[in-house]
């Protein structure tokens, strides 16, 4: 305000001036009143200014990374720092007086397509050297349209707004809200579908189809997708990951990568869980990353057979055909089913490689002829047999089940005939045809069957070879022999032997244990074959001489 004098230049009388003079004696004692007034009160303000503090927390809301992607679950964090002010400017109380208590946070996205797991966290105290990060979990639908957004930060606090350094504070709870941007971002994003597991078998590999879908907003180039397997049951080729690859996949376009993947034989049929991760490169040539991918498999039983025998029995030291059922236990249908031994038995063996069985859906069964032949040394026992069937899948995929066992018993060694002779008693130096019953004692036709026939001093035989064309299982027939005992048998038992040649129903010529025949040698109380030869020929001499004396008619020569 601008003061201004009121007199216009004219001279003033004495008394005038004293009165002014009286006037301004009392304007100075009246400054010098309240100059003294006002040095009491700036003594007593300066003085209260010293004593007490104040000041005011100021919260602000800030998202360092705003960035959200579709069709996930991420955490937004919301960073909360604190710019205070004081007042009366005391900086040894600066700290009590500007640090935020018992801070609580709301996060509001009621205005952004996301959706907040766990809107409210309290946060303890917020100083103004030490912001605080506050995580939120925050769901992005799928659908979400990119764009920038604002949602609402709602901090509540309490605070001492004033305190006097006798004693005595005051206290505050204040709320302020902030607003802070997020981003709904169209960059490319992934989804993982398994197409087809149904190659994948317990104990076995197979080809296993995932679906990589691009469900982002741009174009993603050199795109690999990470597959790694949760579970030591489930590999890739020996290694727990593996990785596949596509060019480029457009937004809303899907392709398809194949894993060759194995199960172990000890898993169970359940869920494994395959976890993803996907590379690539956007359209500006910036690689990125879509992590928290995964997909499962559930993998089918192990496929598996049992096996039967029909009918047939194995023996010692014989080969035998015999008949054995092969069913399909499943799950799936089996190609070019084969059977044959899982290992080696040093006394039994498979006459052939392998038997096949053709091909078997699940629960199906076949008959196959098994050709085993057990050596000598084998035991008359009963036997479990380690087989293998090997198979091939609808994916024409070699496949074995180890894991299959044939029991069977063992008979005893038998003979290959059983023989019995009759007429076989014999006088001393004499001779006689003996009859020898042969019967096929085994379980098939035997052909080409030469007998031959086995003797010691004193018995002899000068007819011991025998043919028979074939004989059928349990058939019998007859040979005939001659057999005769020289002059000096000892009336007493003895023994001729005979064995067979023959071929069995393979075709493999084959030879018979040999066979004992008993013989009895008898004393001989009439003339023998050796003892009655003399009187023969004397006999024939006699004869021819009297035909002689007949034809001539003179008498004998030394008659005259």
């Amino acid at each position: 305000m601008k003061y201004t004098d009121g007199s216009k230049g004219q001279s003033k009388s004495r008394e005038s001036i004293l009165r002014s003079d009286t006037v301004r004696t009392l304007i100075v004692l009246s400054m010098v009143v309240l100059l003294s007034t006002a040095g009491v009160a700036t003594t007593t303000i300066g003085t209260q200014a010293q004593s007490a503090t104040g000041g005011d927390p100021d919260l602000e809301a800030y998202a360092p990374e705003p960035t959200l992607t579709p069709g996930n679950t991420e955490t937004l964090t919301i960073q909360i720092a604190n710019d205070a002010t004081t007042r009366y400017d005391t900086p040894p109380e600066r700290n009590r007086v500007t640090t935020a208590r018992n801070v609580v946070v709301e996060l509001d996205s009621s205005s952004a397509p996301l959706t907040v797991e766990t809107a409210e966290h309290s946060v303890g105290s917020i100083s103004e050297n030490e912001p605080r990060s506050v995580p939120f979990t925050v769901d992005i639908p799928e659908d979400a349209e990119p764009g920038t957004y604002e949602v609402d930060v709602e901090m509540t606090y309490s605070y001492t707004s004033f305190r006097r350094s006798g004693g005595g504070e005051n206290e505050r709870t204040y709320t302020v809200t902030d607003t802070v941007e997020i981003e709904i971002d169209d960059a490319p994003q992934f989804r993982l579908t398994t197409v087809d597991d149904s190659g994948l078998q317990i104990g076995e590999s197979g080809p296993l189809t995932i679906q990589i879908e691009n469900i982002g907003g741009e174009p993603a180039r050199n795109v690999a997708l990470s597959l790694n397997s949760q579970s030591s049951m489930v590999g890739f080729n020996g290694q727990q990951s593996d990785v596949g690859r596509v060019d480029t996949l457009a937004p809303g376009e899907a392709a398809e990568i194949t894993y060759e993947t194995a199960v172990k034989s000890d898993a169970s049929v359940r869920q494994y869980e395959l976890d993803g991760t996907v590379q690539y490169t956007n359209p500006d040539g910036i690689d990125g990353r879509d992590t928290d991918l995964s997909t499962g498999i559930e993998p089918a039983a192990e496929q598996g057979f049992s096996l039967d025998i029909v009918d047939g029995t194995v023996r010692v030291d014989e080969e035998t055909t015999i008949q054995v059922r092969v069913t399909n236990e499943g799950p799936r249908t089996a190609n070019d089913v084969a059977l044959d031994f899982a290992r080696e038995y040093p006394t039994l063996r498979l006459l052939v490689g392998s038997v096949s069985a053709g091909t078997l859906e699940q629960g199906e069964s076949a008959t196959v002829r098994l050709p085993i032949a057990a050596t000598r040394d084998a035991e008359a026992v009963e036997k479990s047999l380690d087989m293998r069937v090997q198979y091939r899948t609808d994916a024409d995929e070699q496949r074995y089940d180890n894991d299959v066992s044939l029991v069977t018993a063992i008979a005893p060694r038998r003979d290959d005939f059983r023989v019995a002779a009759s007429n076989a008693t014999i006088g001393v130096d004499s001779s006689r045809l003996i009859k020898i019953e042969v019967t096929n004692n085994r379980n098939q036709t035997l052909t080409n069957i030469e007998a031959s026939l086995g003797t010691s001093d004193p018995l002899d035989s000068d007819d011991d070879d025998g043919y028979i064309e074939s004989l059928d299982p349990g058939e019998s027939t007859t040979l005939v022999f001659e057999l005769s005992a020289t002059s000096d048998a000892n009336p007493k038992g003895y023994a001729a032997s005979i064995d067979f040649r023959y071929d069995d129903e393979r075709g493999k010529s084959m030879m018979s244990e040999t066979y004992q025949i008993p013989v009895q040698v008898e004393e001989n109380d009439g003339l023998g074959v050796f003892s009655i030869l003399p009187l023969v020929g004397v006999g024939l001499v006699g004869a021819g001489v009297t035909v002689y004396v007949r034809r001539q008619g003179d008498g004998l020569p030394w008659s005259a």
